[in-house]
């Protein structure tokens, strides 16, 4: 009997679908094709009958786990939802990002998407255990080793390179990948494409169109007719027959030129660019050069594909293997849900960002929606602007960060009993004699820094997206990294976390009811019971540095582990104030890049995110948690410690630029301390004048930096052709300076201001020494300083005085 006609039996009989037919069919077709000739007409028919067979009964075992976790993430988020104190917009939230109504007592559970995705990648990089870092960039990305890593691809292939080094880093990239592949499928996520799957492959879009179909399709038809290169069928079923090959190159040539598979998802096991699968290093090498990578961004693909695993990890142990269908179902009941309830209840959802917009944008902006730009070219010039301006204006965001960072980590310390004199003297100590033993150890806690992604993560404080690629991203990355603000910020994360692991071994000689209060207070908070308790604290520790930590990896219920690293991370985000998921949704509106609306937005908002994200963090926990005398201590204790991070950042700031101490004996300096305390930057400026201390409008501050610095530009230049204003050196200075990456370098800051932008000034301003003089006499009337290294003057004529800063 015909395979056709078996099938058409089972069809009648009502045993299968015709669907499940056709796809049995086409299934044996496929691969009798590719059987026939090398076995003969009726050899390839029962052979292709059996491995369809076969084919067909382990998709269906895969459909069935799938369908089972999928049923069963749903209901817990569904369970979390009915449970959230708050509503389901809230409860659904809380899944995605940390819930900032800390409901984790009510739902039992607070594990969250974001969270999780940074505990995977960390997980994953410890499994890497340090193997590629040779292969980072160094001296502020302008070196990096991009030769010997393509030894690496050898060693994946099994063609020996000679290099220690690289192979070392291929066995550990492999067992990182075959771990996260098990661990995803696990949860029922199929990867039938993924077998002797080696490398991730990263198609340049533009690369491919500039080449063109032609040559493109020329070039994969050669290396598959030589034998180099397989081409795979999307649905799962191997090989795809000879006669297809041609008509699958040509739509993944459209895929990758329109961008097709990116922002549907997490995306680091999509089967849609996985097609091609190389059958040698070196077919790998000529595509991925040509088409791909280039010489040097294989450390980049490589460790891009480690964090993109580890995010759709955390996708599917929370929403499911389908957890966009199960999103999309879970955000119509709580858009359900918000419509019921009364205008009170639906203005605390939107100020508190719980509101069902904003979940939709915080799962776009989790899956990268919003990232995926619809213009290159408007993207290009929007992102390319936002570059410039960071690499202009960021320059001394390290100065703000080391008084902010230091009282919000007290205040994230003091809330949970972690002793905060221990983590401040780890962030010194690690940052200083123990580099190298911080980091081993770090790597065994499941900690490993987030700057070996080599991603210059410091602009995620203080914008709204993490810094793009091209020649402006590569600058502004550049200057980020020689602020410091990079290893800062991971150090001091790396120190608050190690402190916290401590302080829970600390925890485990103790019973649950015996537990001290604020640390019962903490798992309470995440939903941790006695039971829960019990399977944790018998966890090995790891002794190091004659202390003990709390080992993760030793806890045998892998979702209770997951769940207290999504805790822990979420508490340390208050000791390091980073834009979540949220807020990056909130800032962008929603809007796609490459849009003309969502750039322009995403322009403006540049660098005020910060504010926002501290709103939603300790002033949100301040102001709602614990009883209302509680409220009120901690939330005066808040604002007074922040106050002071506020004022200790103006003094630095006025010092790096050449000025004298602000006057603490006036009331303005503390009302500008207060704002500035809280992130508010340049709003701080406006209390006393209505414009900044940098001359920008209220106008141009709202529109961003970028588009407002043009707007300046061109009111100045259309005044100076109408007649009505001369553009004059100070004008021109301040315009160029706008645009110049590290003009705001903190340790360079008073040189490059009196020794460059002054003298530009000079050489055009014929009445240079007059303007010089109106700004110091400004800056006196309106805020009270004096210059110890004066506007157009060579070198300082005297050292600060560093007695303003006392209060008299």
């Amino acid at each position: 009997m015909s395979i056709q006609n078996c099938l058409a039996r089972l069809v009648q009989a009502n045993r299968i679908s015709q669907k499940a037919a056709d796809d049995a069919l086409a299934l044996h077709e496929g691969i009798q094709g590719r059987l026939y000739p090398s076995m003969g007409p009726a050899s390839a028919d029962a052979a292709g009958a059996l491995e369809a067979a076969r084919v067909m009964m382990q998709a269906a075992q895969e459909r069935k786990l799938m369908a089972a976790k999928q049923a069963i993430r749903q209901s817990e988020i569904a369970n979390r939802m009915e449970l959230h104190p708050k509503g389901k917009s809230t409860g659904l939230m809380s899944a995605l990002v940390r819930d900032n109504w800390e409901g984790g007592a009510a739902t039992k559970d607070a594990i969250n998407i974001e969270s999780h995705a940074e505990s995977v990648t960390k997980k994953l990089l410890g499994i890497m255990n340090g193997t590629m870092d040779k292969y980072r960039s160094t001296m502020a990305g302008l070196r990096q080793d991009t030769e010997s890593i393509w030894n690496v691809v050898d060693e994946i292939y099994g063609v020996d390179s000679g290099d220690a080094d690289a192979k070392a880093a291929a066995q550990a990239f492999s067992e990182t990948a075959k771990y996260a592949v098990d661990r995803v499928k696990r949860e029922g996520k199929p990867l039938s494409v993924l077998e002797d799957w080696r490398l991730p492959q990263s198609w340049d879009a533009k690369q491919v169109k500039n080449i063109g179909e032609r040559t493109f399709t020329n070039d994969l038809m050669t290396e598959y007719e030589g034998g180099n290169l397989k081409v795979m069928d999307k649905a799962g079923h191997g090989e795809a027959p000879k006669a297809a090959v041609p008509g699958i190159i040509a739509n993944a040539f459209n895929d990758i030129t329109i961008g097709k598979g990116q922002g549907s998802g997490a995306g680091g096991f999509s089967n849609q660019l996985r097609v091609f699968r190389f059958e040698n290093p070196d077919t790998y090498k000529r595509l991925m050069q040509k088409y791909g990578v280039g010489s040097g961004g294989l450390f980049n693909t490589m460790m891009g594909h480690v964090q993109a695993m580890a995010k759709e990890i955390a996708f599917v142990e929370v929403l499911g293997p389908n957890y966009e269908g199960t999103f999309n179902k879970l955000i119509q009941a709580a858009r359900d849900d918000f419509a019921q309830k009364g205008n009170v209840g639906k203005l605390v959802d939107w100020t508190t960002m719980n509101n069902p917009v904003s979940v939709q944008r915080t799962f776009d902006a989790l899956s990268g929606r919003l990232g995926v730009a619809q213009s290159d070219l408007i993207a290009g010039i929007g992102g390319g602007m936002r570059n410039l301006q960071t690499a202009a204006r960021l320059g001394s965001a390290t100065i703000s960060a080391l008084p902010g960072d230091s009282m919000t980590a007290i205040l994230a310390s003091n809330y949970n009993n972690v002793p905060a004199a221990a983590v401040l003297s780890r962030l010194v100590t690690d940052l200083t004699t123990n580099r190298k033993g911080a980091e081993e150890l770090a790597r065994q806690l499941n900690l490993t820094a987030a700057t070996v992604l080599d991603t210059a993560i410091g602009t995620k404080r203080f914008d709204d997206e993490v810094i793009g690629q091209g020649v402006t991203g590569r600058l502004a990355d550049g200057l980020m990294r020689v602020t410091g603000i990079n290893t800062w910020t991971e150090g001091l994360k790396r120190a608050f976390s190690m402190e916290f692991m401590g302080m829970i071994a600390r925890q485990t000689e103790n019973k649950f009811e015996d537990l001290d209060p604020v640390f019962r207070g903490f798992l309470d908070r995440y939903g941790f019971n006695a039971g829960d308790w019990d399977k944790l604290r018998v966890s090995p520790h790891i002794e190091a540095e004659g202390a003990k930590f709390f080992d993760v990896n030793g806890v045998e219920d892998q979702r209770l582990a997951d769940r207290l690293m999504s805790a822990v991370l979420d508490e340390r985000h208050f000791a390091v104030v980073e834009p979540d998921a949220r807020i990056r949704g909130k800032m962008s509106l929603g809007l796609q890049r490459g849009t003309v609306i969502g750039e322009a937005v995403r322009s403006a908002t540049q660098f005020k995110s910060f504010p926002m994200t501290y709103m939603m963090t300790h002033l949100m926990r301040a102001m709602t948690q614990g009883s209302m005398s509680n409220r009120a201590y901690r939330t005066t204790q808040l604002l007074l410690t922040m106050t002071m991070a506020g004022a200790a950042t103006m003094q630095a700031q006025s010092l790096i630029a050449g000025k004298d101490p602000n006057d603490m004996s006036k009331p303005n300096f503390w009302l500008e301390s207060f704002i500035r305390g809280g992130g508010g930057g340049m709003l701080g400026d406006f209390v006393n004048s209505s414009v900044t201390r940098g001359g920008d409008g209220i106008t141009q501050y709202l529109t961003g930096p970028g588009p407002g610095e043009v707007i300046s530009a061109t009111g100045d230049v259309a005044q100076w052709i109408a007649g009505k204003k001369d553009v004059n050196g100070k004008t021109f200075a301040q315009h160029i300076k706008a645009w110049t990456p590290g003009s705001s370098l903190w340790y360079t800051k008073a040189a490059t201001d009196r020794l460059i932008f002054d003298n530009i000034q000079a050489m055009i301003d014929p009445n240079y020494r007059q303007s010089f003089n109106r700004y110091e006499r400004r800056m006196k009337k309106e805020f009270g300083q004096t210059f110890w290294w004066a506007p157009g003057d060579g070198l300082p004529q005297r050292a600060p005085d560093l007695g303003k800063a006392l209060l008299r």
